[in-house]
Protein backbone atom coordinates (compact mmCIF):
# COMPACT_ATOMS: atom_id res chain seq x y z
CA UNK A 1 0.00 0.00 0.00
CA UNK A 2 2.81 2.43 0.90
CA UNK A 3 4.52 1.56 -2.35
CA UNK A 4 1.38 2.44 -4.35
CA UNK A 5 1.06 5.77 -2.54
CA UNK A 6 4.72 6.57 -3.23
CA UNK A 7 4.28 5.67 -6.88
CA UNK A 8 1.23 7.92 -7.23
CA UNK A 9 3.09 10.72 -5.45
CA UNK A 10 6.12 10.31 -7.75
CA UNK A 11 3.99 10.32 -10.89
CA UNK A 12 2.15 13.43 -9.66
CA UNK A 13 5.45 15.23 -9.07
CA UNK A 14 6.73 14.31 -12.51
CA UNK A 15 3.54 15.53 -14.18
CA UNK A 16 3.58 18.75 -12.15
CA UNK A 17 7.20 19.35 -13.16
CA UNK A 18 6.34 18.74 -16.82
CA UNK A 19 3.46 21.22 -16.68
CA UNK A 20 5.64 23.87 -15.02
CA UNK A 21 8.46 23.33 -17.50
CA UNK A 22 6.06 23.62 -20.43
CA UNK A 23 4.55 26.79 -19.00
CA UNK A 24 7.96 28.42 -18.63
CA UNK A 25 8.89 27.74 -22.24
CA UNK A 26 7.33 30.13 -24.66
CA UNK A 27 5.20 29.47 -27.70
CA UNK A 28 6.97 30.76 -30.82
CA UNK A 29 3.71 31.06 -32.80
CA UNK A 30 2.19 33.22 -30.07
CA UNK A 31 5.45 35.16 -29.97
CA UNK A 32 5.17 35.87 -33.68
CA UNK A 33 1.73 37.37 -32.98
CA UNK A 34 3.28 39.56 -30.24
CA UNK A 35 5.97 40.66 -32.75
CA UNK A 36 3.21 41.71 -35.15
CA UNK A 37 1.06 43.37 -32.46
CA UNK A 38 4.00 45.39 -31.12
CA UNK A 39 4.81 46.52 -34.68
CA UNK A 40 8.42 45.35 -34.33
CA UNK A 41 8.81 45.36 -38.11
CA UNK A 42 8.77 49.14 -38.05
CA UNK A 43 12.40 48.89 -36.90
CA UNK A 44 13.32 45.26 -37.66
CA UNK A 45 13.00 42.81 -40.52
CA UNK A 46 12.63 39.05 -40.66
CA UNK A 47 13.07 37.23 -43.97
CA UNK A 48 13.15 40.59 -45.76
CA UNK A 49 9.84 41.81 -44.34
CA UNK A 50 10.06 45.04 -42.37
CA UNK A 51 12.76 47.66 -41.86
CA UNK A 52 15.91 46.23 -43.39
CA UNK A 53 18.20 48.42 -41.22
CA UNK A 54 17.93 46.03 -38.27
CA UNK A 55 17.37 42.45 -39.48
CA UNK A 56 16.62 39.77 -36.91
CA UNK A 57 17.32 36.80 -39.17
CA UNK A 58 19.48 34.31 -37.25
CA UNK A 59 19.19 36.14 -33.92
CA UNK A 60 18.30 32.87 -32.17
CA UNK A 61 21.64 31.41 -33.23
CA UNK A 62 23.58 34.46 -32.04
CA UNK A 63 21.99 35.34 -28.70
CA UNK A 64 20.83 33.32 -25.71
CA UNK A 65 17.22 33.57 -24.58
CA UNK A 66 18.43 35.56 -21.57
CA UNK A 67 20.15 38.07 -23.85
CA UNK A 68 17.10 38.34 -26.12
CA UNK A 69 14.96 39.03 -23.06
CA UNK A 70 17.41 41.67 -21.87
CA UNK A 71 17.39 43.34 -25.29
CA UNK A 72 13.60 43.55 -25.05
CA UNK A 73 13.36 44.76 -21.45
CA UNK A 74 16.65 46.65 -20.89
CA UNK A 75 18.11 47.49 -24.31
CA UNK A 76 20.39 50.24 -22.97
CA UNK A 77 22.15 47.67 -20.78
CA UNK A 78 22.97 45.70 -23.93
CA UNK A 79 24.11 48.68 -26.00
CA UNK A 80 24.27 52.11 -24.39
CA UNK A 81 23.62 54.09 -27.58
CA UNK A 82 20.70 52.02 -28.86
CA UNK A 83 17.52 53.80 -29.88
CA UNK A 84 15.43 50.74 -29.05
CA UNK A 85 12.83 51.33 -26.36
CA UNK A 86 12.34 49.03 -23.38
CA UNK A 87 9.18 46.96 -23.75
CA UNK A 88 6.71 46.48 -20.91
CA UNK A 89 5.01 43.21 -21.81
CA UNK A 90 3.10 40.68 -19.76
CA UNK A 91 5.21 37.74 -18.62
CA UNK A 92 3.42 35.46 -21.10
CA UNK A 93 3.89 37.85 -24.04
CA UNK A 94 7.56 38.37 -23.16
CA UNK A 95 8.19 34.63 -22.82
CA UNK A 96 6.46 33.95 -26.14
CA UNK A 97 8.27 36.77 -27.95
CA UNK A 98 11.61 35.50 -26.64
CA UNK A 99 10.69 31.99 -27.86
CA UNK A 100 9.91 33.40 -31.30
CA UNK A 101 13.17 35.36 -31.48
CA UNK A 102 15.10 32.30 -30.26
CA UNK A 103 13.53 30.23 -33.04
CA UNK A 104 15.01 32.52 -35.70
CA UNK A 105 18.08 30.53 -36.62
CA UNK A 106 19.70 30.37 -40.03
Amino acid sequence: MKRAILLVFAVTLILAYAVIAAAQGGDAEKGKAVYEAQKCKMCHSIAGVGNKKSPLDGVGGKLSEADIKKWLTEPKSMKADTTMKAYKLSDADLTNLVAYMASLKK
